[in-house]
């Protein structure tokens, strides 16, 4: 009798166990059953709402202008380590470079700049940089004093005209002005912020070269500087080796920014022509901190 009891009980409890099986294994209390789903629900709008508060980043487009005697092709180190950030950039040749440097006004460098802003705008670039280095970052700086942008990096920005010594070309090219022969190509000269020194710019054009070179003109650099616009952020790299003449004005560059508390002042250990690729981080950190989490932060 117990044996067949027993018998009779280890079948029932083989049925017991096939039945749990066949619905889908160890069986689950209701109450546990109900809290996993809250918690996977709970945890699924937490995301939603994450995502959502977050909300997509900002499309930046970066316009990037080159140094002296350059074209923008020179740049394109830095400009790929933004690209790679994930902006858009673009490096466009300016008149003051390449074979034909000075043959073309301030005018037209403007123009060249107020293009490829609207190109980006077009594109989609939600927040704009202007961005330059060396003479391309003192012009970054003017442009920025006229434009509406949202940031500026001025890496090591020079070349204002108030700091060369050019009263006799500039004499030259007022002469042939008043002669009707101004927009001429002719032989010119540039000359090194530190120093004597001399460069020739075999197809300048004295029309041209007079809106470049004024010293109380359209690039004297305080002019540029002050007309920096309120509200906009700048970060300024002076490179720790950089040009006597930059190393002599950078606290009355940094002073001079309009206040905003993401302003930063950057020196890094390099020299003038090191100083792009020297900043590249810094500046992407810069970039991602202000433009970015900034717009972000205003939606």
């Amino acid at each position: 009798m117990t044996s067949a009891t027993n018998a009779q009980g280890t079948r029932t409890g083989r049925r017991r166990a096939r039945r749990q099986q066949a619905a889908g294994g160890t069986r689950v209390n209701a109450p546990r059953r109900a809290l996993s789903a809250w918690l996977f629900l709970g945890t699924l709008l937490a995301g939603r709402s994450a995502r959502a508060q977050a909300g997509p980043k900002p499309q930046v487009g970066i316009v990037l202008l080159h140094g002296i005697g350059a074209t923008g092709a020179s740049m394109e180190p830095l400009a790929a380590r933004w690209r790679a950030a994930g902006w858009r950039v673009a490096t466009p040749d300016l008149p003051y470079g390449g074979p034909a440097a000075f043959s073309r006004p301030v005018g037209e460098a403007d123009r060249i700049v107020r293009r490829e802003l609207q190109r980006l705008r077009s594109e989609g670039a939600q927040k704009l940089v202007l961005a330059g280095f060396s003479l391309g970052g003192f012009f970054a700086a003017r442009i920025a004093g006229r434009e509406p942008v949202d940031a500026l990096v001025a890496i090591a920005p020079n070349g204002g005209a108030d700091m060369k010594k050019l009263d006799d070309e500039l004499q030259r090219a007022r002469q042939l002005i008043a002669q009707g022969r101004g927009d001429q190509p002719t032989p010119m000269q540039d000359a090194a912020v530190v120093g004597d020194e001399r460069y020739e710019l075999p197809a300048a054009v004295p029309s041209a070269y007079v809106t470049w070179f004024d010293p109380q003109g359209e690039m004297n650099w305080r002019r540029v500087w002050q007309g920096l616009k309120p509200g906009m952020p700048v970060l300024l790299v002076v490179p720790t080796r950089d040009l006597a003449n930059l190393r002599a004005v950078k606290r009355e560059l940094w002073q001079g920014l309009p206040p905003h508390p993401a302003n930063r002042l950057y020196e890094p250990r390099s020299d003038h022509l090191g100083a792009p690729m020297a900043a590249a981080d810094e500046s992407v950190r810069w970039i991602r901190a202000t433009v970015e989490a900034g717009a972000a932060a205003a939606r």
